[in-house]
């Protein structure tokens, strides 16, 4: 009787142990999982901020003049131009940002989805506005910088929603 109650509590034992060690298992694949979406979603934004470092500063910006800022697309419609509208929207690979946006505020609004190694998913957004050089703080007016906000998220792997931001200028 006494063997037969050791030998018990011996297997609640073992069962424990192996759902603990599972649990654990499961806990350390999750953060493997979550550590390389965090990974690809950082080489999303930035394939997404270099392509709009490409792009001209602005639609009305001619190269080899002397502007006022005041001349650049005002803040309240910076955005693709009628032409430059595609569906369907969020974009997908292959992605017509490329050829359709000739300039950077192009960007404002625009979405993309993106599956990156294995990893499908990823919800991209852009915002873009001007900066006051001084503050770096968002302008109303017209300036000679733009902020470019890149955010992704993914329902699955990341738990809060990334900002990456640059500045670009003439």
């Amino acid at each position: 009787m006494g063997q037969t109650m050791i030998t018990g509590a011996f297997f609640l034992l073992l069962i424990t142990s192996v759902i603990s060690a599972n649990r654990m298992i499961g806990e350390s694949n999750a953060t493997t999982y979550e550590g390389d979406a965090v990974n690809l979603a950082v080489d999303v934004a930035r394939s997404v901020l270099a392509e709009t470092y490409r792009k001209k500063f602005d639609a009305k910006y001619i190269d080899s003049v002397y502007q006022a800022a005041s001349v650049f697309t005002s803040p309240t419609a910076l955005g693709p131009e009628v032409s430059e509208v595609f569906t369907p929207s969020p974009d997908v690979a292959p992605f017509q940002s490329f050829a359709r946006y000739d300039d950077v505020d192009d960007y404002n609004g625009y979405q993309r989805t993106v599956d990156a190694a294995g990893v499908k998913g990823f919800k991209v957004s852009v915002s873009v506005y001007y900066v006051n050089p001084d503050t770096f703080a968002k302008s109303t007016t017209q300036t000679y910088l733009k902020r470019v906000e890149v955010s992704i998220e993914h329902a699955t792997y990341m738990k809060t929603k990334m900002t990456f931001s640059s500045l670009v200028s003439l």
